[in-house]
């Protein structure tokens, strides 16, 4: 098969999967792995995919975000597990941020209702929930609400942004790759991701492993402003030792042997 041909084959593949993995497709085609990652170089110069860890994932032009309803209870096992563990990096006192979604979610309906901070979220979901805390102070960044994360985009609070500080921040994240940092959906929410970002003492990220070698729409920026990635015990080793080497904390989560999780 002559390389033209190998190129093609990989990126149908690529297109019909969404990503694709250099060991596997070695095996596939019956040629060495530098062989492999020679052609998705190549198709990644040619703009047809990008390189990940350990492959390459189809370029996005423009990503499709599956609804609330329908990530709601995916992984849910795992997402627990996650949101237990994020337990240990509240501060004492102070200010943090919770971003929305659903494995943030599992994180904020587990802050004791005696611990007192003053939290800055996106989501009325999360705010609503928090509210019945009478040792939490609870503030929702407005803008136009997302039916599709069920949160706001921040677009009401630029001015309070600027001013706003937080002790952690506990976000959560569309997909994080190595090579290309942390990606989000859509532009929006990379940009207030970002800003959040910067405006906080701490970084702790919160996403289940199905996340990490991947890439999404809109870059936020490299792995190295993450101080602590908490996920799930099925995380790839290899991924996990790069993030290591980048500064980044990694903590894996488990199923608690003293519930009936997972």
């Amino acid at each position: 098969m002559i390389a033209a041909e190998r190129r093609l084959k990989i990126y149908n593949w690529a297109l019909e999967n969404g990503s694709v993995n250099v060991t596997a497709l070695a095996e596939m085609l019956g040629v060495g792995p530098d062989t492999i990652r020679r052609d998705l170089d190549e198709l990644d110069r040619e703009g047809k995919v990008v390189r990940s860890h350990g492959g390459a994932i189809v370029k996005e032009t423009g990503a499709v975000r599956p609804s609330y309803s329908q990530t709601r209870n995916e992984r849910s096992c795992e997402k627990s597990w996650i949101g237990r563990v994020a337990i240990d990096y509240l501060p004492p006192t102070g200010s943090i941020f919770i971003g929305g979604g659903t494995t943030i979610a599992q994180f904020a309906m587990r802050i004791p209702e005696v611990h007192p901070v003053s939290a800055t979220t996106t989501s009325p979901e999360i705010a609503f929930d928090l509210t019945v805390n009478k040792h939490v102070q609870v503030g929702l960044l407005g803008g136009q609400l997302r039916s599709d994360a069920y949160t706001t985009d921040g677009s009401l609070s630029e001015e309070a942004l600027e001013m706003l500080l937080w002790d952690v921040a506990f976000i959560g994240v569309s997909a994080i790759d190595i090579r290309n940092g942390i990606t989000s959906i859509d532009r929006k929410a990379a940009l207030l991701e970002r800003k959040i970002i910067e405006h906080s003492s701490k970084v702790v990220v919160l996403c289940d492993s199905s996340k990490l070698g991947r890439l999404s729409y809109a870059k936020v920026g490299p792995v190295s402003l993450i101080d602590v990635l908490i996920t799930d015990n099925n995380a790839n080793p290899g991924f996990v030792d790069e993030l290591n080497v980048r500064g980044v904390q990694v903590v894996l989560a488990e199923p608690d042997v003293d519930s009936s999780e997972g």
